[in-house]
């Protein structure tokens, strides 16, 4: 056994029929005995040979399918919470002839992004092309009254010294002229046909500051959201990932289901107030799964065989600091206006008092999907 690669061979069946004769697993790093550490979302990894073609895998966590694929490969990111499982890989051919790797034990140690494929699409720099203000009441609040500055500055902050180093970004600014006033700051890519439509995984990346003279009363929620739109068989589906610090109670919240609605939900982390006055640096691993809450991947994507109708919020990384989401939320099906297929970012601004002024700088903006 090669180290690192665990390599579980059956020599059976005969010729006419499909056997399936070994799989090789080459991440996580196995052993026959004792528990592997590992970090969450897992990176499975597999191949497997077969007198046939290979036609999918499924692995199991806990005696539980937590991902399915259709294709002669298993690449898979799997978000698990702390603790030990078990695991296993199943392989199959075209006959429908099966094996599987031994149950293995695996301790979900800590939490870390992962690493993208490079065979994913890369959209850099998405602090630096137009974005559009949204200061409809469909945003919410009592009014809304934002605008987008100049993000280059010699003080607060010095932007020549920004992370990409650009003097690049967005500056997003909220004059409020009642108590709760909010305005939202959207970058879409409504390429058509998309083509991020088959995406399940995403990666987004991103510093913010807010200036010194910002008061954290001033804020009441300092929201981003990712958000996609998948044609499906049923219609155009709406895939909301929304995130927020809730000032005023300093509370993380998530946009969940929560008694037969979608709504904000706190996650359970506090404080999470932002220091004024230095950069910070944010990165979401987010999913699109099914109702069951793993992904199904299959041999070609169209509307009719993506089964992925439903999102799971992986981890939230913050100035380096990781943590365990996993909220799982479903799609929705907006009938008026109604969605075409796109991808898109955005931040919030929302008020917490009449006549303030609350900043937000944007800068190093990307995101990875496959």
């Amino acid at each position: 056994m090669v180290a690192g690669v665990f390599l579980f061979t059956l020599f059976a069946g005969s010729q006419g029929y499909g056997a399936v004769t070994a799989v090789s697993v080459q991440s996580p790093a196995l052993a026959t005995d004792g528990t592997v550490s590992v970090t969450s979302p897992v990176h499975f990894e597999a191949t497997a040979e077969s007198t046939l073609k290979i036609t999918g895998y499924v692995v199991y966590v806990d005696g539980e399918n937590v991902f399915q694929n259709f294709v002669p490969l298993l690449d898979a990111w799997v978000v698990l919470g702390s603790g030990t499982h078990t695991a296993y890989i199943k392989a199959w051919d075209s006959s429908g002839a099966l094996l599987s790797t031994p149950t293995y034990d695996i301790d979900v140690t800590g939490f870390a992004p992962p690493t993208p494929p490079v065979s994913g699409a890369h959209i850099m720099h998405i602090d630096e092309v137009s974005w559009r203000v949204d200061n409809s009441p469909d945003v919410g609040g009592q009014c809304n009254d934002g605008s987008i500055g100049s993000f280059q500055s010699a003080t607060d902050p010095n932007t020549e010294n920004s992370p990409d180093f650009g003097g690049t970004g967005q500056l997003f600014i909220v004059t409020s002229k009642c108590q709760y006033d909010d305005a939202l700051f959207i970058r879409s890519d409504n390429k058509s046909p998309s083509p991020y439509a088959r995406d399940t995984n995403f990666l987004w990346d991103f510093w913010f500051y807010i200036p010194a003279s910002t008061q954290a009363g001033s804020f009441q929620a300092l929201e981003s959201d990712l958000y996609q739109a998948v044609q499906m068989s049923d219609g155009v589906h709406e895939f909301m990932f929304g995130s927020q610090c809730n000032y005023a109670t300093n509370q993380w919240q998530f946009w969940l289901p929560q008694n037969g609605k979608l709504t904000w939900v706190n996650g359970g982390y506090s404080p999470c107030q932002f220091t004024t006055g230095s950069w910070h640096h944010a990165t979401y691993f987010l999913q699109r799964v099914t109702v069951s809450g793993y992904q199904e991947i299959p041999a070609s994507f169209t509307s009719s065989t993506d089964t992925n109708t439903d999102l799971r919020f992986g981890t939230l990384t913050i100035d380096g600091n990781t943590i365990y989401l996993g909220g799982l939320s479903n799609s929705t099906i907006p009938q008026n206006p109604k969605w075409s297929p796109t991808l898109g970012v955005q931040h919030q601004l929302d008020s917490a008092k009449s006549g303030v002024t609350i900043e937000e700088y944007m800068d190093n903006e990307s995101l990875t999907t496959w």
